[in-house]
């Protein structure tokens, strides 16, 4: 006797139950392939736009000189061409202007009592030549006050101090010369003047000259020891140069620059070390600087890779004057590159450095450091690091899987 078979809950709860592990299990199994070979397309060709647009950091061949002085009259105009031995500016170690002033004030009061005395001497006259000294000292003292009310050659003005003092100190000698006698005070006041004379001969002012040929300057941040040598550059230099483009200077000292190289200049900035927006150490980009009228064309000389950043200088050849006293400017390179191409998801970054996977002659997926010459945020233009390996048209890569993608931007 045939026993039938009859259909219970319980058979089609298991059966429903077999078949969701079943449809769980086919989508785990792909899952873990991809998780496994991850997305894999080939290298194409492509030309695309990039534009990195970032603050930079003007490097000049400058060279800074600082002067002790109290006070200055600059010579040249900011900016001015000057060569070696050219005249800077006449530097004043301390109040020249007061100095003079004691020296002429003592003498204006000298003056007064030896010409009491001589009046009495010669009962009421001065002597010719003292007369004549006057008339010198009335003039040169006129010129004086026409110069301070215009804005004054500052050596022609020095030429007539000290020929007041001079001619001051000849109409001296001669009153004193003339007298019948002299006094201890004539005598006190006199050696006093004349410790002030060579006191103020001693440290008189001086005039400084250039010691290069270039462009001067009177404008200083006092970073210009810290970017004297370009391949020195870092990232945290050119970033605290940044955020803080000025150093207070000593008021109390008269600095200025020579720029000796007038037709060339770098440019440091710093890009995101997990991103694409980058550019090809040896490539030139077209570059704008933001306020300076024109394009430049510029070189990238160096890109030094850190997990806090990328570092790039970028030379220039080009007049550095529209630059010359900016330490900090806005710019956009932009450029049209041309080869292969990889998606920016295909992208790892370590330690800044980027790296793609591409597939090897064992069937493996390698990992290759690359450089990027250009992005436009979708795609990037890629080219291998290492000279021995080569990347072409129709080489399969693939995205980085989770466990390699931990430092992917």
């Amino acid at each position: 006797m045939e026993r039938s078979f009859r259909a219970t809950k319980r058979f089609y709860f298991l059966l429903f139950a077999s078949g969701a592990l079943l449809v769980a299990f086919v989508v785990g199994a792909i899952w873990l392939m991809k998780k496994v070979t991850g997305n894999v397309r080939k290298l194409e060709q492509m030309t695309l736009y990039t534009e990195v647009e970032s603050e930079a950091v003007v490097v000049r061949s400058e060279r800074l000189f600082t002067e002790s002085a109290s006070e200055s009259h600059i010579l040249l105009e900011e900016g001015a061409m000057v060569s070696e031995g050219d005249a800077i500016a006449v530097l004043f170690p301390y109040s020249y202007e007061s100095q003079i002033s004691a020296i002429c004030n003592k003498e204006a009061a000298l003056y007064t009592l030896l010409q009491s005395l001589l009046r009495t001497d010669t009962g009421g006259t001065l002597p010719d030549e003292v007369v004549g000294y006057n008339r010198q000292i009335s003039e040169v003292s006129k010129q004086m006050r026409a110069a301070s009310n215009r804005e004054r050659d500052p050596v022609e003005y020095m030429k007539l101090e000290s020929r007041l003092i001079k001619l001051q100190e000849a109409r001296r000698d001669v009153m004193v010369q003339s007298l019948s006698k002299t006094t201890d005070q004539i005598t006190d006041a006199v050696n006093e003047i004349d410790t002030m004379r060579k006191s103020f001969e001693t440290e008189s002012a001086r005039t400084i000259t250039s010691e290069f040929n270039g462009y001067i300057s009177f404008y200083s941040d006092m970073n210009e020891e810290n970017l004297r040598d370009v391949s020195q550059l870092t990232v945290p230099l050119i970033k605290r140069i940044l955020n803080a483009p000025s150093i207070s200077m000593d008021n109390e000292n008269f600095s200025y620059r020579i720029v000796t190289d007038r037709s060339k200049f770098y440019l440091a900035f710093v890009t995101s070390a997990k991103g694409s927006n980058r550019l090809m150490p040896g490539l030139t980009y077209s570059m704008t600087v933001k306020g300076v009228k024109g394009a430049y064309q510029g070189r990238i000389v160096t890109e030094r890779d850190t997990e806090t950043g990328v570092l790039y200088v970028m030379e220039i050849d080009a007049d550095v004057r529209p630059l010359l006293t900016t330490r900090v400017v806005e710019i956009s390179v932009q450029n049209n590159a041309t080869g292969l191409y990889v998606p920016v998801d295909y992208i790892q970054y370590t330690d800044g450095v980027p790296y793609i996977y591409a597939k090897s002659t064992d069937g493996t997926y390698q990992k290759v450091a690359v450089y990027i010459a250009g992005s436009d945020g979708e795609n990037a233009i890629v080219s291998a690091r290492d000279s021995h390996i080569t990347l072409f048209a129709g080489l399969k890569v693939r995205m980085p899987i989770e466990e390699e993608d931990e430092n992917k931007s």
